[in-house]
């Protein structure tokens, strides 16, 4: 009896960390090569067994076969995978918008390390992520995170068949909700950009002689600047609007 007990938890331990697990390897903050992978690894083993017995008699039965149980982990994976993506998709409005910005700025050029993209990105794009995530982590809103990869199980009950397709349509619709938004967050930098060269091909007409591009470049840099400065504070709560509102839908009402 012991014996059997002990199976069963250990199947239903994992069964939950496969889930929690692939979510905390994507999510923002967490899932990053700057979190060491024993952190990552800790954090996910950890909060799986707080919620062994919350979320054990949730989960079905030891499925008779290795197969089924490689699938009923491997749909297991697949939700924690999405649910991931979700967040990371909605980091990716910084992402856009920072290249944008920087563009316009004359900054394309000034690279630095992203944290969330895992690559290296542009100065104002690593710097909007930055900022993004902290003001993420300084309002409590990674909560929202750690919630919606719980309270998935009422969503996405273990077992049953995967929506794949409800998976796809949100993840694309997301997508371009994603660039529609960044582009809206980079909207002052871009009217202000396409102004600015307006005026320099007009006045490289009117001047031929004149080095419009030497001269115009610390304006185009300190204007940009300026801007940017003025609606990084809108920039951020809209953000912070946005991360909220995603997540929501997947938490339980009242």
């Amino acid at each position: 009896m012991l014996t059997e007990l002990l199976q069963l938890d250990v199947y239903r331990f994992f069964l939950i960390f496969a889930r929690i697990g692939a979510a905390m390897f994507m999510l923002p903050g967490l899932g990053g090569q700057l979190v060491s992978t024993r952190i990552r690894l800790l954090l996910s083993l950890s909060i799986s067994f707080l919620m062994l017995p919350t979320l054990g008699p949730l989960l079905p039965a030891t499925p008779p076969t290795p197969g089924s149980m490689l699938a009923l982990l491997g749909g297991e994976v697949m939700i924690g995978v999405f649910i991931g993506s979700v967040v990371t998709f909605v980091m990716g409005t910084l992402n856009l918008a920072g290249s944008m910005i920087g563009y316009m700025t004359g900054l394309t050029n000034a690279f630095s390390f992203d944290p969330i993209a895992q690559q290296q990105s542009q100065l104002l794009t690593g710097f909007l992520t930055n900022i993004g995530m902290l003001a993420v982590f300084s309002t409590d809103l990674h909560h929202l995170m750690f919630r919606a990869v719980i309270e998935s199980y009422d969503l996405f009950q273990p077992g049953r068949t995967l929506p794949l397709g409800d998976f796809s349509e949100t993840l694309s619709h997301l997508l371009t909700e994603t660039f529609r938004i960044g582009l809206q967050f980079s909207a002052p930098l871009v009217v202000f950009g396409l102004v600015f060269y307006t005026g320099l091909g007009l006045l490289s007409r009117l001047v031929p002689q004149m080095q419009v591009f030497f001269v115009a470049m610390p304006i185009q840099l300190l204007i940009g600047m300026a801007v940017f400065m003025a609606s990084l504070s809108t920039v951020i709560a809209l953000f912070l609007r946005l991360f909220e509102n995603t997540l929501i839908p997947y938490l339980p009402p009242g």
